[in-house]
């Protein structure tokens, strides 16, 4: 039969129609602090359960050489979002970075001091007389001088010795050293080859913000949605993951399947990620959605960041961070 020509003007808009591709997804590039780990689990599952898809965004994952790196990715425009240690965006945001946090995850700040279990050392003050390690180029070492000042420690006692970021970890566990300075939960882990327990900060005066996901100033105003989006889908993931154990499994199941390359343990992967669950709350957002960020702590981390000199007096808590796009459920 001969479609006359104003049949065929009908038939090709229906043509169009059914051959056009689904609504294109929101895109992001999101890079992570540093190359796979346990904490890394609930953005695979997300991923895998189709739960950014379903909010319309389609994110694009990059291992990370830290939080400091990840900020100036996204400050230079080549990222969209980072996971990261908040404290760092803290510290760039006061020499003019133009990031922010958009979602706190890990509210309670893990930085403090690893100690060897078999060791005598149980509080600050045991750490004179022992042999600790600190990276120059760690954001912890920041609040090392408060985190003696404010619990009596002389400094001039400790043995600290300075090492590479890259080998400090590496020489701890070897068996070298006291303790050094690092984000406790991942390195007490019981498959650590150096069995330890971690003196937090936190506990100890100085009070911080945790992991969380960060952006620049122009992604806010320029993709508001596809952050929405994006936090909404790990808010969902990180609530499952804390309250379903079987969900936890699921998680690490996509980190492996995932990432097959980094070739990880899941034993290792799995402790680490139980590690941090007891730091998706602090007293500051109990009873609040997941990864919303507490107007009272923030400003608590800002006066704990001017004490310690990290960043200039007069600082605005609210300049920080932002919690317009996490979902109030």
């Amino acid at each position: 039969m001969r479609i006359t020509r104003w049949r065929w003007l009908l038939v090709v808009p229906v043509l169009a129609f059914c051959l056009a591709p689904a609504a294109a997804q929101d895109r992001l590039t999101v890079k992570f602090d540093f190359l796979p780990y346990g904490s890394h689990a609930p953005f695979w599952l997300a991923q895998d359960k189709g739960w950014f898809k379903d909010a319309g965004v389609e994110p694009s994952f990059e291992d990370g050489q830290g939080s400091t790196v990840a900020v100036q990715l996204i400050s230079a425009g080549k990222i969209d979002v980072g996971y990261v240690s908040l404290g760092a965006v803290i510290v760039a945001r006061d020499k003019g970075v133009p990031v922010k946090a958009i979602a706190g995850i890990l509210r309670k700040n893990d930085y403090g001091v690893l100690v060897g279990e078999n060791t005598d050392i149980h509080v600050p003050k045991d750490l004179e007389g022992k042999l600790l390690y600190f990276s120059p180029s760690s954001v912890e070492t920041l609040y090392m001088d408060l985190f003696f000042k404010k619990n009596g420690v002389d400094k001039s006692k400790i043995n600290l010795t300075s090492i590479d970021l890259s080998t400090k970890v590496s020489t701890y566990m070897s068996g070298k050293g006291d303790a050094m300075f690092v984000p406790i939960p991942i390195y007490t882990i019981r498959a650590a080859p150096r069995q330890s327990r971690g003196i937090l900060f936190a506990d100890y005066g100085i009070p911080m913000p945790g992991f969380g996901l960060i952006s620049s100033d122009d992604i806010i105003v320029q993709k508001p949605k596809a952050l929405g989006a994006f936090v909404a889908a790990m808010q969902k993931a990180w609530g499952t993951v804390q309250q379903d154990p079987a969900m936890r499994v699921a998680a690490i199941d996509a980190l492996l399947a995932n990432r097959p390359q980094a070739k990880l343990d899941r034993t290792i992967v799995t402790q680490q990620l139980d590690s941090v669950l007891p730091f998706l709350v602090t007293p500051g957002t109990e009873g609040k959605p997941l990864l919303w960020q507490s107007p009272a702590e923030w400003e608590g981390a800002i006066a704990i960041n001017e004490e310690a000199g990290a960043i200039r007096p007069g600082a605005k808590a609210t300049d920080f961070y932002t919690n317009q796009f996490v979902p109030e459920k």
